[in-house]
């Protein structure tokens, strides 16, 4: 808000004040005497002027309200005063009622708003106006006045300049105050601003920082909570501020204790620390909080601040990149160990085959010869579908209609052996779902191994719902199943090979999953359900076009350890991985 239109506001409100007070004392002192006629004052002139003065209190309060020429403003109203002081002075000419000092009050309010050639103006008017009235009333130009002139007299000693002089000394005395004043607050205005642009710049950069910061005071209760900080955690800083940090992050309550900071802040390991936390809707959060003492200018402690980080998605990465290494280790040393058995596996498959077929052999070592062709057709599969994920081959993308494509996969499911009477299987998908750009047939291979891990994991018969929905530049696959839910042990690792629960199953199902999605640069999420219910959830999510990636050069290594998205998310199924493909499962078995 602008000073002077505060000051022209406040003068509004005194003149009133003022007028009402002498109206008030001059009936008072009128009624002292028996009538109004034969008194020395008549406050009648009072009234008349409080009249007027009210309804120009009207008119400067909406002037002011409506307009910004403020210094205008004020010459109008004292200009106004002198006038109105002027006459009144000379309606109450021969009373006793003294009015000079209220020309000394205008000069000191002309030199509070004005310049100081404004104030110095105002104050020779004031002077010009009373020595113009005593002057009239002395040589006869006015009649009456017999009162005035007395009190000069008395007073002045005759001189009427001498009450110039003082008018005049009080217009430069105040308009040299007026002066320091109005400097005083330029400088202070100007310091306000500097202080308002500095408080609003700090501000900017505490809500600009990516770490959250929060300050709290010697017993712990929140007094800032940056954006950062509510984008972390959840809490809003209207809700938190005011609250114990344990309220916030309910490890620290045990860390820190009821005291909070002062006992434990001197030992290094206090400064720099990380703790599991919860956020606001229940998430679990790992947190790496840095602590420092929030200290006044002569060093004494007034609270702390505390910035932290959310290091969830870095443990998940570092997680991730420790799993890819042993995958790399494992893909190498395994895919080597496959080489070297499959040769071997075919030479004793011929010569069982061709011994089967020259000997003649009894039942039972008929059986026996059976069983070790079938068990060497077990064992080539597992090969076959290891060197699938170790040595995957380049995508041949296609438009693929993937409703479509599920459907097809859950029609050979049902006719698989796995299959109950007592299962169902639901498929959810939007009228206009738009299709995709990806490798038909390793996308054909995810939906089945899932699918079948799914009725796999419901031993005793279930409901397995399929939902897919589009999102803006991608495709997400729902699979929710009733069954077991997933061990803890098996969310440790769920994608790494040869991580099966199942007995007899190889665990390269979710591996090659993972594979391939990550191929495709999609995305799995996978853990139990959170609806209250029993049994698994697994989300996919797929890229409307696939990006094919060059095939590897050396076949042992482990193609996830390529620049690709990872998929990440919740934890893995308990239920087994499938090493079979759709037309492997789909055939009768072995006799």
């Amino acid at each position: 808000m602008n000073p002077l239109y505060a000051r022209l506001s406040n003068l509004i409100v005194s003149r009133l004040v003022v007028i009402s007070t002498l109206l008030a004392l001059a009936v008072a002192m009128a009624r002292s005497d028996s009538s109004w006629a034969n008194a020395d004052i008549n406050p009648q002139p009072l009234v008349w002027l409080a009249v007027v003065v009210g309804f120009l209190s009207v008119a400067y309060f909406t002037w002011l309200r409506m307009s910004e020429q403020y210094l205008l403003q004020g010459y109008v109203q004292l200009a106004g005063d002198v006038a109105a002081v002027t006459w009144l002075t000379y309606q109450m000419r021969d009373s006793a009622f003294p009015l000079a000092p209220l020309y000394l009050v205008i000069v000191f309010v002309a030199a509070m708003i004005l310049p100081r050639v404004g104030a110095i103006a105002i104050g020779i008017a004031c002077a010009l106006a009373y020595v113009g009235l005593i002057v009239s009333f002395k040589v006869g130009l006015l009649v009456g006045g017999y009162a005035i002139v007395e009190q000069n007299e008395r007073y002045l000693q005759n001189n009427p300049l001498l009450y110039v002089v003082a008018i005049l000394a009080l217009t430069v005395l105040g308009g040299q105050l007026a002066e320091r004043l109005r400097r005083s607050d330029a400088e202070l205005e100007a310091a306000a601003r500097d202080l308002a642009q500095l408080r609003a710049f700090n501000e900017r950069i505490v809500e600009s920082v990516k770490s959250g910061l929060v300050t709290i005071d010697l017993k712990g209760r929140v007094v800032t909570f940056n954006r950062a900080a509510e984008e972390i955690t959840g809490y809003r800083a209207k809700d938190v501020r005011g609250q114990h940090l344990g309220e916030v992050f309910d490890e620290l309550r045990h860390r820190l204790g009821p005291e909070l900071l002062p006992a434990s802040l001197p030992g290094e390991d206090f400064r720099r620390f990380e703790a599991d936390c919860r956020a606001a809707d229940g998430r679990a959060l790992r947190l790496g909080f840095a602590v420092s003492p929030l200290t006044t200018e002569s060093g004494d402690a007034t609270g702390y601040v505390l910035s932290f980080q959310d290091l969830t998605e870095i443990l998940k990465l570092e997680e991730e990149i420790r799993r890819q290494d042993r995958l790399a280790a494992l893909g190498k040393m395994a895919a080597g160990i496959a080489h070297e058995i499959r040769n071997p596996l075919a030479a004793m498959r011929g010569s069982i085959q061709m011994l089967q077929s020259e000997l003649e052999l009894d039942q039972e070592q008929s059986k026996l010869m059976r069983i070790v062709l079938r068990e060497s057709d077990r064992l080539n599969h597992t090969i076959e579908d290891f060197l699938k994920y170790a040595r995957p081959r380049s995508l041949q993308l296609v438009t693929v209609n993937l409703e479509q494509l599920i459907s097809d996969t859950l029609s050979l499911l049902r006719h698989s052996p796995e299959m109950r009477p007592d299962h169902e299987i639901a498929l959810q998908s939007p009228p206009d779902l738009p299709t995709i750009v990806a490798d038909s047939d390793q996308i054909r291979q995810v939906i089945w191994n899932l699918a079948r891990n799914a009725i796999q994991a419901m031993p005793n018969g279930g409901k397995l719902s399929i939902v897919i929905t589009p999102q803006a530049e991608q495709i997400e696959v729902r699979l929710t199943d009733s069954g077991t839910g997933f061990p803890q042990d098996s969310l440790e690792r769920p994608f790494e090979p040869f991580n099966s629960s199942r007995e007899g199953g190889t665990g390269l199902g979710m591996a090659i999953v993972y594979q391939i999605l990550s191929d495709h640069g999609g995305r799995i999420a996978i853990g139990n359900r959170v609806d209250g219910a029993s049994g698994a959830e697994v989300v996919v999510t797929l890229p409307r076009v696939a990006q094919s990636a060059p095939p590897k050069s050396e076949a042992p290594a482990d193609s996830r350890l390529a620049i690709r998205r990872t998929p990440s998310g919740i934890p893995a199924p308990s239920f087994p991985p499938s090493r079979e493909s759709p037309a492997q499962a789909a055939a009768p078995p072995a006799k």
